[in-house]
């Protein structure tokens, strides 16, 4: 075979390579292979709903001072007429008054006529307060709270509307204008308002914050629910970082363990409470009392965990702890054998210890039974305890109307919710109950 003939064959071979070579790189790049279809689970992690700050932080108590009368409230539906007028208020000027008030100028500025009082159950920072209304102020007095709302006016003047936040725990005064607000229209729904509402008595005391108590006997409703546990598969996956991997261990039958590495939750049958610890982050900081508030709501928003109406009730900034008071119809539910609070311990930027129930109220469906049931009036209630060998009187913090919750001697599926009257002494709520009234003595049963 000539030289011509080899070279034309090289030439024909090397296109064939080429070819090939092109082939394989367009198969290469244009090949996909079939993977089997991974199915990975969804951890469901919301449990009931979300709620904003000023869901969960509310006055206790509505008292409008007149000219000699005080009247008052603690239903939700008048607390909440208030505060709907005052939502588009814009708040100036905070400043410092008072730095060491006293007991009784507290008392004198509550009683003091032309004043709407609204009481909060613990102190509540005023940059936390800020996002419930415009604050023309962008540096409010650091570290200011408050537990007593005052607005005040002067009816022979114009000089408008001043509010006043009153902290009787710290015992300071801060005082600000109010702007944007209608005062015709403002205080003549409050004077409206304030016409229908129960009559209060002032009980002073000496170097003491006053008592405010109803003079009339008022009805409330007594009521029966179903109660609804939550599963703790939807704590579990809400509380530990993979929950794949908690191991479950029985406590008798009394309760259940769950636990990983890091974490420990138990489960009491018994009181429907589970109880949530991570050591690890347990500190000894004294914590801030606006970046708890916000960080322990964000904390029960990011599993959906306010099951019921729970309401702030304490704070301790020192040990970087919060509560939260489970309510009805406007009014804290205490119980002696379940469950009615939730609270946390805060560590570093993380839950320490977070203990809460895990059932809910179904509230929103009408109550297997229900009735409605008249109690004494406050005033009688404080006489009675005034007379009592038993209690000291001035060691008495507060008096109000909550509801006693208790399981069905018949059926344990069911909760008891019966109104009753509260003492509040030492940092305990304790029922005044109807054995220690003497029973038909106050129409109670």
């Amino acid at each position: 075979m000539g030289l011509k003939y080899i070279e034309q064959v090289k030439s024909v071979i090397l296109l064939l390579l080429i070819l090939l070579s092109l082939t394989m790189t367009f198969t290469i790049w244009t090949y996909s292979p079939s993977y089997n279809t991974i199915d990975t689970p969804i951890v469901n992690i919301s449990i009931a709903e979300k709620k904003k700050m000023e869901d969960v932080i509310k006055p206790y108590r509505l008292l409008v001072s007149q000219e000699n009368i005080l009247n008052g409230s603690v239903t939700t539906l008048d607390i909440e007429k208030t505060l709907g007028l005052m939502k588009n208020w814009e708040i100036q000027k905070v400043k410092l008054i008072n730095n060491q008030t006293s007991m009784q100028q507290i008392n004198d500025y509550i009683k003091t006529a032309n004043r709407i009082t609204l009481f909060f159950p613990a102190e509540v920072p005023l940059e936390t307060y800020s996002s419930f209304h415009k604050f023309e102020d962008y540096s409010l007095p650091q570290g200011a709270s408050f537990d007593r709302l005052v607005i005040g006016w002067n009816e022979s003047s114009s000089e408008g509307m001043n509010i006043y936040f009153i902290s009787t725990t710290k015992q300071k005064i801060y005082a600000a204008s109010i702007e944007k607000v209608d005062q015709e229209v403002f205080l003549g729904s409050i004077k409206k308002q304030a016409m229908n509402l129960p009559v209060y008595n002032e009980i002073e005391r000496v170097g003491n914050l006053s008592l405010y108590v109803s003079t009339s006997p008022e009805t409330f409703v007594s009521s029966t629910y179903y109660i609804e546990e939550i599963a703790i598969e939807k704590f579990k996956n809400a509380l530990f970082n993979n929950p794949g991997l908690v191991r479950s261990n029985p406590l008798g039958t009394s309760g259940q363990e769950y636990t990983d590495d890091n974490a420990l939750m138990n489960i009491d049958f018994f009181s429907k409470e589970l109880s949530y610890v991570h050591p690890a982050s347990e500190s000894e900081n004294i914590g801030n009392s606006a970046a708890l508030l916000q960080n322990s709501v964000n904390f029960v928003n990011e599993h959906d965990g306010w099951t019921d109406d729970y309401r702030y009730n304490s704070i301790n900034p020192n040990r970087q702890q919060i509560s939260y008071q489970l309510h009805f119809l406007g009014l804290p539910v205490f119980s002696n054998d379940t469950a009615t609070e939730i609270t946390q311990q805060w560590g570093d930027n993380k839950v320490y210890r977070y203990k809460r129930p895990y059932y809910m109220l179904n509230v929103g469906e009408e109550p297997l039974k229900a009735r409605d049931m008249e109690l004494p009036s406050g005033q009688e209630m404080y006489d009675f305890l005034a007379t009592s060998t038993e209690l000291k009187i001035s060691s008495v913090e507060e008096l109000m109307v909550g509801y006693y919750l208790s399981k069905d001697e018949n059926q344990p599926s069911l909760l008891n919710l019966e109104p009753a009257w509260y003492y509040l002494s030492n940092g305990l709520w304790i029922r005044i109950t109807p054995e220690l009234l003497g029973g038909g003595k106050f129409g109670l049963e």
